[in-house]
C-alpha cells in the first residue's frame, strides 16, 4: 500500500498533474532551439554572479536568526535548510513548513508556532589548515563546500523539488582514506519537544513531536532519516535525540548521504515509509533525482527574466526568483509564513507565522508578473481553510476589533493579524478590519494573469463576495451636504482607529469593482449589483493635506485619514495604487499628481524608501512604478538597500523575509503594465537599455521586448488564452505591423488593438 506523506492527500493528484503538465510543456529539452540557447546565454552570463562565496567558516552564532537565514540556504516548498560550518564540518539546520505546534505564547499571545525539526551535521577528521571554500549556487540550487583540512573533503548539498530528499555527496583527492562521522539530531534549543532516536538497520533515525499537554488541538510529528551509500558505516545511538555514524572516504569513490525528511499533523513522522524510501536509492537513483531537480530549477529560471544591465538589480531580481520558488510550490504541503520554510529556531518572530496585513501577501506580489503563478497555490489553500472561522468571527468578535463596535454583527470574513499555514489564527486584530480583504488582489491576480475562469467561478470571486458581503453590513451610509457617502471607521495602521483612511477605500472600491465585473461575467448575483454601483459611486474621496513634517516640497499630499493624519514615514495611504490597483496610469492627472507628491514626500524626504523596515513589503518601490514616478530616484533607493543585502543576497531588517521579493514586481512594473486590459511598455524606466522576456501579462499573454534607452526596439507576444490584445502604441504616431497570420489592427487614438489566438506568437514592429 502507497502511504501518502502529505497533509492535504485530496489535493495532491491534481496538484501532480499540473506539476506533469508544466514539466512537460516547459521542459528544456522541448524548448525551441533558439529560444534555449537565448536562455542558455542569459543565464550562464548570471553563474557568477548568483553564487554567494565564505572563505571564512561561519558559525552557529553568526548566523542565527529568528527571522531571515542569515548563510547559505535551500528549500523546495515543504523543507528548509540552513548551514552553519567549521573548517572541518557543515551542519544542516532542517525546517519542515507544516511542523507546527500549538499552545506556544510570547508577547504576541497564545497560539500555533513554526518549529525547526533537527540538523545534519557532517564532520571530517582530518586537522584545520587553509583552503576552506563555501558557496551557495542559486542558479543551480546547490550547496558546497571545500574543507579547510589537511585532507580535504569536498561537499556538495541538493534538495529534489519534488519530494524531501536531501543529498550530500562526499569526494576528495586525498592519497590516504579520511574518516568521517555524520549526526542525525532532532531538537533545537526547548527540551520540552518530545524526540525519539532509532536506527533501523542502516538507516539512522529520529523525530520531534510538537505539544501534546494542555489546551492543543493538534499534536504534529516530523522525521529525519538518513542513509550513507557508498561505503560501510558503523552506527550508534548517542542519545534519545541523536544517532551518530562513522565511515571513511577515498580518493575516486563518492560517498552520498541521503537524508529524507517525513511528518505529518497527525502524530506520524512516517518513518518505516522514509526507510523505505532511502533502502531503494542507488547511485544511479540519486543521479535521476539530480537531473530532476535541475530541470525543475531550469524550467523555473526560464519561465520569465529581465536584462537591466545593472549587476546589482539583475543580481537582486533573480536572488528573489530564487527565493520565491524555494519558499512556495505545488510540493508544499502548508503554506508557509513570512520566513517561507525557513523556520530554524523555537522562537521564530511572530510565531514564524502568515501576517495577514501585507507583510505575507507581498511575498506572492511578483509571482505573477514573472510568469510563476503555481508558486501561489498553496496560499489559496491556506486561506480557505480560515473562511468557516474568519464568518464565525465577523458574526460575532467585532467587539474584539474595537470597543465602538460591541454588538455589531457583519456577515462575510473577519482575520485576525496571524495565522499559520496549517489554517489556524492566533493573535489580536490590531484594531483592523482589512486582513480578509487584503487577501483579493491575489485572488483576482490569478485568474486575471491565467485566464483561469474555473479558479475565478469556485474560488476568487467566492472570496471576493464574502468580503462584499462584509462590507455591506459594515459601511456606514452617511449624508452629507445634497448626497451620501459609505463611509468606514476601521484600523488603517496597526493599532489606529481612523475614519475614511485611504489604505482601506482602495479595498472597498476594488472589491466592489472586481464584484461588479465577475459576477456579469459569470452570470451571478444581478440583483446585487445596483448596491455594489451605489457603493463604488458613493465613496468619500481621499483626505489631501499639506505636509507637517520637513524636509518637503510644500506639494499637497494624500494624508492617511479623514483627521488629517500624517505620521509614520511610510505609505499605507497609497493602497489604492498598490495593491488595489484603482488609482493607476490611466487616472485623473491631478490624483496620480498627489500620489506622486504624497510618495517623494514620505519616501524620499523622509527617507522612507530606506528607513523604514516595511517599505518593500508595503510595496511602496511598486507603487512608484504604477504612478509613473521617478525611476531614476526608484533605482537610486533601490540600491542602496541592495547594498545593505547580506552575504547571502537576502536584505535583512530583523524581523522579516519573503516580501523583500517585491523587487521583481518593481522592475516588471517598470518594464511593463497592464492598465485597464492595455499593455504598456517600459512606462517607468530611464532612458538606458533594458529587456525582459516572458513578463506575464493580465488578459494571459507572455510579452518580450527590448529598449534602446529611447524606443522599443522588439516585441513579441504569446496569447495563452486568446483573445483581443491591447498595447499602448510603443512607437506614437506610427501604424504597427504585425508579422503574423492576418491579424487586423484596430487603432483608438493611441492603442492598437488586434484579435489573438491561443498558442500563436505575434512579432510586432512598425510600419517603416
Amino acid at each position: 500500500m502507497k502511504i501518502q506523506l502529505f497533509s492535504h492527500p485530496y489535493k495532491m493528484a491534481s496538484r501532480l498533474l499540473l506539476t506533469a503538465c508544466l514539466a512537460f510543456i516547459l521542459l528544456p529539452s522541448c524548448l525551441p532551439t533558439q529560444r534555449r540557447n537565448t536562455d542558455d546565454a542569459y543565464f550562464n552570463d548570471k553563474k557568477l554572479m548568483l553564487t554567494a562565496r565564505w572563505k571564512q567558516p561561519f558559525s552557529r552564532e553568526e548566523t542565527e536568526s529568528r527571522h531571515a537565514p542569515k548563510g547559505p540556504f535551500l528549500g523546495n516548498g515543504d523543507v528548509g535548510i540552513a548551514t552553519y560550518t567549521s573548517s572541518n564540518r557543515q551542519t544542516l539546520r532542517i525546517g519542515k513548513v507544516d511542523f507546527i505546534t500549538d499552545n506556544w505564547e510570547d508577547w504576541t499571545e497564545n497560539g500555533p508556532a513554526a518549529l525547526p525539526v533537527g540538523e545534519l551535521d557532517i564532520t571530517v577528521h582530518s586537522q584545520p589548515t587553509k583552503g576552506f571554500l563555501y558557496e551557495m549556487s542559486q542558479l543551480e540550487a546547490e550547496l558546497r563546500m571545500r574543507t579547510g583540512t589537511h585532507e580535504p573533503v569536498n561537499m556538495t548539498t541538493w534538495m529534489t523539488m519534488n519530494d524531501n530528499y536531501i543529498v550530500t555527496e562526499l569526494s576528495t583527492d586525498s592519497e590516504k582514506p579520511v574518516a568521517v562521522r555524520v549526526t542525525t539530531y532532532a531538537g533545537c534549543e526547548d527540551t520540552c519537544y518530545a524526540t525519539t532516536a532509532d536506527i533501523c538497520g542502516e538507516i539512522a533515525q529520529v523525530s520531534r513531536r510538537t505539544k501534546s499537554e494542555g489546551n492543543v488541538r493538534w499534536i504534529n510529528r516530523a522525521g529525519i532519516s538518513t542513509r550513507t551509500i557508498g561505503t560501510k558505516s558503523q552506527k550508534h545511538k548517542l542519545s534519545e535525540s541523536q544517532v551518530t555514524e562513522e565511515f571513511t572516504i577515498a580518493a575516486g569513490k563518492p560517498v552520498y548521504v541521503v537524508t529524507y525528511v517525513s511528518g505529518s499533523a497527525n502524530d506520524n513522522a512516517y518513518l518505516p515509509e522514509s526507510a523505505e524510501k532511502l533502502r531503494s536509492l542507488t547511485p544511479e537513483k540519486i543521479a535521476l533525482l539530480k537531473k530532476g531537480k535541475e530541470n525543475w530549477w531550469k524550467d523555473m529560471w526560464t519561465r520569465s527574466y529581465v536584462e537591466t544591465y545593472d549587476s546589482l538589480l539583475n543580481r537582486q531580481y533573480l536572488s528573489s526568483i530564487y527565493l520565491m520558488a524555494s519558499a512556495y510550490n505545488l510540493h508544499s504541503p502548508v503554506c508557509g509564513g513570512m520566513y517561507g520554510v525557513w523556520n530554524l529556531c523555537d522562537t521564530m518572530n511572530y510565531h514564524g507565522d502568515i501576517h495577514l496585513n501585507y507583510n505575507s501577501q507581498a511575498g506572492f506580489y511578483s509571482m505573477f508578473s514573472a510568469n510563476r503563478p503555481e508558486l501561489a497555490m498553496p496560499y489559496y489553500d491556506f486561506l480557505e481553510k480560515l473562511i468557516p472561522e474568519g464568518k464565525r468571527r465577523a458574526k460575532e468578535e467585532l467587539g474584539l476589533v474595537h470597543p465602538s463596535l460591541k454588538g455589531k454583527s457583519c456577515r462575510g470574513l473577519l482575520f485576525p493579524v496571524s495565522a499559520l499555514g496549517n489554517g489556524y489564527f492566533y493573535c489580536q486584530y490590531w484594531q483592523q478590519t482589512i486582513n480578509a480583504p487584503y487577501n483579493i488582489p491575489l485572488y483576482s491576480w490569478y485568474y486575471e494573469y491565467t485566464g483561469d475562469e474555473k479558479f475565478l467561478r469556485e474560488r476568487a470571486y467566492p472570496f471576493i463576495r464574502e468580503c462584499g458581503n462584509f462590507y455591506e453590513d459594515y459601511l456606514e451610509k452617511k449624508a452629507q451636504g445634497d448626497t451620501y457617502h459609505y463611509n468606514i471607521i476601521t484600523g488603517g495602521h496597526e493599532n489606529s482607529w481612523d475614519l475614511n483612511p485611504p489604505s482601506d477605500l482602495g479595498f472597498v472600491e476594488l472589491t466592489f469593482r472586481l464584484l461588479l465585473r465577475y459576477s456579469e461575467q459569470l452570470g451571478v448575483d444581478a440583483e446585487r449589483r445596483a448596491l455594489w454601483t451605489d457603493i463604488v459611486t458613493h465613496l468619500p474621496q481621499y483626505k489631501v493635506i499639506m505636509p507637517t513634517k520637513k524636509p518637503n516640497q510644500g506639494l499637497p499630499v494624500y494624508a492617511k485619514n479623514e483627521d488629517g493624519w500624517d505620521l509614520p514615514s511610510h505609505v499605507i495611504q497609497l493602497h489604492p495604487v498598490y495593491p488595489c490597483e484603482v488609482l493607476n496610469l490611466h487616472s485623473d492627472s491631478t490624483a496620480l499628481q498627489l500620489a506622486r507628491n504624497t510618495l517623494y514626500y514620505y519616501a524620499v524626504s523622509q527617507k522612507g524608501f530606506t528607513e523604514t523596515m516595511n517599505e518593500l513589503g508595503l510595496s511602496a518601490f511598486i507603487m512608484g512604478a504604477r504612478i509613473g514616478f521617478s525611476p531614476e530616484l526608484l533605482i537610486e533607493n533601490m540600491k542602496t538597500l541592495i547594498g545593505r543585502a547580506g552575504r547571502n543576497f537576502l536584505i535583512l531588517d530583523g524581523h522579516h523575509c519573503l516580501e523583500k521579493t517585491t523587487f521583481v514586481e518593481t522592475i516588471n512594473s517598470m518594464m511593463l503594465q497592464s492598465v485597464d486590459g492595455v499593455l504598456h511598455l517600459f512606462p517607468c524606466w530611464p532612458a538606458s537599455p533594458a529587456s525582459f522576456t516572458r513578463l506575464r501579462t493580465k488578459g494571459a499573454f507572455l510579452v518580450s521586448a527590448s529598449y534602446n534607452g529611447k524606443s522599443v526596439t522588439s516585441l513579441k507576444i504569446e496569447s495563452t488564452n486568446g483573445g483581443i490584445c491591447k498595447l499602448q502604441n510603443p512607437w506614437p504616431g506610427k501604424q504597427i505591423k504585425i508579422t503574423e497570420e492576418d491579424a487586423t489592427v484596430s487603432y483608438k487614438q493611441e492603442i492598437c488593438s488586434f484579435q489573438t489566438q491561443k498558442g500563436h506568437t505575434y512579432c510586432i514592429t512598425p510600419q517603416m
